[in-house]
């Protein structure tokens, strides 16, 4: 019987330990920062140009706060380990749309990239500085 216990706690345990597939180090729960460059997209038989725009990411223990301009989005995020290089892939799901923002925190530049939603290019951000108190 107390095997089957055992048994039961050991298999919950692997499966809380495998849904995140990388961990992220507290020294990276960071606030990195870009711009986004100006790009034009299609919108039926009209071609609009979109200026550049200022992007800011906090990235917090379990969740990730996207600023783009006046926009803000907020949210729970999942990770998952990159098989040839150090990077971490970040995945978080936007409330009203099917598509996720995709990120790739690379540790060692101290960087993360966005990766665009069409038509909007991919953008490099730049960890920030703290300021001191």
């Amino acid at each position: 019987m107390k095997w089957i216990f055992a048994f039961t706690f050991l298999s919950f345990f692997f499966q809380e330990v495998s849904a995140q597939s990388a961990r992220i180090k507290r020294k990276h729960f960071k606030t990195y920062q870009g711009q986004i460059p100006a790009y034009s997209a299609m919108l039926g038989q009209d071609k609009i140009e979109i200026g550049p725009a200022i992007i800011k990411i906090t990235l917090h223990k379990d969740s990730l706060f996207l600023s783009i301009g006046s926009m803000n989005i907020s949210g729970a995020y999942t990770t998952e380990a990159s098989a040839q290089s150090k990077e971490i892939f970040l995945f978080m799901p936007r409330e009203n749309s099917g598509i996720d923002e995709r990120l790739v925190l690379n540790p060692s530049k101290k960087t993360l990239l966005r990766k665009g939603v069409f038509p909007q290019p991919d953008v490099l951000l730049i960890r920030i500085k703290s300021q001191k108190r």
